[in-house]
């Protein structure tokens, strides 16, 4: 059984927290918050001690694995501090908010023989695992381009400032949801690599110095293009659709569509998946030395490196 901690009660945490009480194969040890009330609330929810400080973790607690949920500008600190500890690290995307910080965390990873993934769970979600699927056998034919639109109201009241501010967050709409998108193309065309990419980015709704809006179309070296929109300034809505030369998928959140070149149109396609426990559980093969598809450092620094040059590019 693995031993794990949570550190960071933020909104993400009960998914995470949900998947370990599934699983025979974790168990929660502990949680970790500077908001002495959630990290209460959290423990006496689930019978298990709590901190305030996680550096006091490692003395107080066996522990085989840390998940951590906290803001971007520490999870290159705190990775390092449990890597060095001899604990495995789940660090939710993004991996960090440079790429000298993702090398950082590479290089001690390395050097301690521990585990670092990087919680890129856009691979686990049904829809993609359905397009995957597709995509590989060839059923629709070749994958030709890619679109996908979302907006939501990116600066509510309800976010944390942190996410406001470029220092602490590494960017804005791109880097949040940027990593979501390059992960669900890089892991559906495993292997695929972009050979060019345009971008326009801003902000123009507030004074805040993170991008609120953000478009890009990138071409990769199996001839697929892929064309991007994301605004924070609007209701919300999330479609990605995959266009083949045999038809097409169109999945959101909640649904996944199927058209087959046929007078029938798009139809749903009933697909599930339970996607942290899922993640969690290929974590826990890597852990354990079996074949896993969690994304380590490497593939983390990628997707931080791609976004740093979409920033490079627009002077953000």
């Amino acid at each position: 059984m693995i031993k794990v901690a949570m550190v960071g009660t933020g909104i993400i945490a009960k998914s995470h927290i949900q998947a370990i009480n599934k699983l025979d194969s974790f168990r929660l040890v502990a949680v970790c918050d500077v908001n002495e009330e959630k990290a209460k609330s959290f423990a006496e929810e689930n019978d298990v001690p709590y901190f305030l400080n996680y550096k006091d973790i490692p003395e107080n607690v066996e522990c085989d694995a840390v998940i951590l949920n906290l803001p971007h500008w520490l999870h290159c600190e705190a990775s390092v501090f449990f890597l060095e500890h001899g604990i495995h690290v789940f660090c939710e995307k993004p991996m960090a908010n440079t790429v000298e910080e993702c090398d950082r965390i590479i290089e001690t990873a390395e050097k301690c023989g521990k585990i670092f993934v990087v919680g890129h769970v856009m691979r686990f979600a049904a829809g993609n695992k359905y397009v995957k699927k597709i995509y590989e056998s060839g059923e629709l034919g070749k994958l030709v381009t890619y679109t996908e639109n979302r907006t939501i109201n990116y600066f509510q009241d309800s976010r944390p400032k942190w996410f406001f501010n470029k220092k602490l967050a590494g960017g804005g709409i791109m880097m949040n949801y940027g990593a979501h998108t390059f992960d669900r193309l890089f892991s559906i065309m495993e292997g695929a690599n972009i050979t060019s990419i345009s971008s326009n980015c801003g902000n123009v709704k507030n004074d805040y110095d993170v991008e609120g809006h953000a478009q890009f179309f990138a071409q990769f070296d199996n001839g697929v293009s892929a064309a991007v929109t994301f605004s924070g300034y609007s209701a919300q809505t999330y479609d990605c659709y995959f266009f083949f030369t045999e038809g097409a998928i169109h999945t959101t959140p909640h649904s996944i569509e199927i058209d087959r070149n046929d007078a029938r149109g798009f139809q749903p396609v009933e697909v599930t998946a339970d996607t942290f426990a899922d993640q969690l559980t290929d974590f826990g093969e890597r852990i354990m030395g079996r074949h896993s598809t969690s994304p380590d450092g490497i593939y983390g620094r990628r997707i931080i490196e791609t976004i740093q040059k979409i920033y490079k590019d627009n002077d953000i």
